[in-house]
């Protein structure tokens, strides 16, 4: 069932029961964004339990919704960085799943916060909230 605290209008931490939709949620995101690799479930259902036991990790979720990160050091700065490794909604909680993400890089002292999207209205919903295109990613 998944955690009984998330209904229709709020988001939580997931918990290890949320796991199998979350994996479904990543299926759907792969085919919305025409992504290049297809989810493996063995190794996805792995990555979200990772991050949900990790204290640099976090996944939340709405009804059907989700968000899903970690605090990274990149190779040229050891400041922190929030860093979402995947983030989809089909129930308008993405504003209110991307909030409690930077809520919680802020706690966790992120000087920055790098999301992924491919272009678009997803593009133009970031930039309104501050985001700027910093590197694109380039795939063959």
């Amino acid at each position: 069932m998944g955690n009984p605290l998330v209904g229709k209008m709020n988001v939580g931490f997931a918990v290890d029961a949320d796991i199998p939709r979350i994996i479904d949620m990543v299926e759907r995101l792969r085919e919305a964004v025409n992504g290049p690799q297809k989810p493996c479930r063995i190794r996805t259902g792995q990555t979200i339990a990772g991050l949900i036991h990790s204290p640099e990790g976090a996944v939340w979720v709405s009804e059907r919704g989700f968000i899903a990160g970690e605090i990274v050091q990149t190779i040229i700065n050891p400041d922190p960085v929030a860093h979402e490794h995947g983030w989809y909604a089909e129930d308008r909680s993405g504003l209110r799943l991307l909030k409690t993400f930077e809520n919680w890089a802020a706690s966790k002292g992120a000087t920055l916060i790098r999301l992924s999207c491919n272009g678009g209205v997803a593009q133009q919903i970031l930039e309104r909230a501050g985001y700027r295109a910093a590197e694109i990613a380039m795939v063959k």
